[in-house]
C-alpha cells in the first residue's frame, strides 16, 4: 500500500510538471520596436481625436498639459517636488505610483539629466510649480529593449504627473 502511494504521488507530481511545461507561454510574440510604435501611434491618434493637444519634448517624450502651471520651469540643480502615477500601454496596468513609495506621495529630488528613466525627467523640464501633465515615453527612453522586472521589452510607458512644488538653486 506505501509503494503504490508513494507511486502515486510520484504520477501526479510528474503529471503537474507536464502541464506547467506545456501550458508555459512560449507561444507569445515577442515584444518589437514596431509593436511599441504601432501602439503608441493608436493612443495619440485617439489622444487627437477627443481634441487633446498633443505636443512632444526634445526628445521625443509626447505629453499634453492637463493643467497649466506657473513660473519657472526647472534647471540642473533645482529641486522638484513632484507625484505620478504611471501605467504601462497599451494594458493600462499600473506599473509605479509616488504614493506607494515616498514618504507623503512626493518625490523630491534633484533636477539632473541622469535617471533610470530619463524620458521622465526630460518631461519634468516642461513643468512649472503647479503643472499637470500626461507623457508617454517609449522605450528609447526609459527600459528599452530589454525591460525590468516589471516592465515588458520595448514598452511605452505613461506617466501623469503633477508638479507640487519647485525651488531654485540660485
Amino acid at each position: 500500500m506505501l509503494k503504490i502511494n508513494k507511486y502515486l504521488l510520484f504520477l501526479i507530481g510528474l503529471s503537474i510538471q507536464f502541464i506547467n511545461i506545456s501550458c508555459d507561454n512560449k507561444d507569445i510574440e515577442p515584444r518589437t520596436r514596431e509593436m511599441e510604435m504601432a501602439e503608441l501611434d493608436k493612443k495619440i491618434r485617439e489622444l487627437e481625436a477627443n481634441g487633446i493637444d498633443v505636443d512632444t519634448t526634445n526628445m521625443s517624450v509626447f505629453y499634453f498639459v492637463i493643467e497649466e502651471g506657473d513660473g519657472p520651469f526647472p534647471k540642473i540643480g533645482d529641486s522638484c517636488l513632484v507625484s505620478y502615477k504611471s501605467f504601462l500601454l497599451p494594458t493600462f496596468e499600473p506599473f509605479e505610483f509616488s504614493e506607494e513609495i515616498h514618504p507623503d506621495g512626493k518625490w523630491r529630488f534633484k533636477f539632473k539629466p541622469a535617471h533610470k528613466v530619463i524620458g521622465l525627467i526630460n518631461g519634468i523640464g516642461y513643468m512649472n510649480r503647479g503643472a499637470k501633465l500626461e507623457m508617454y515615453i517609449t522605450s528609447d527612453n526609459a527600459f528599452g529593449s530589454k525591460g525590468n522586472s516589471s516592465v515588458p521589452p520595448f514598452t511605452t510607458l505613461i506617466y501623469q504627473t503633477e508638479m507640487h512644488d519647485l525651488f531654485s538653486n540660485e
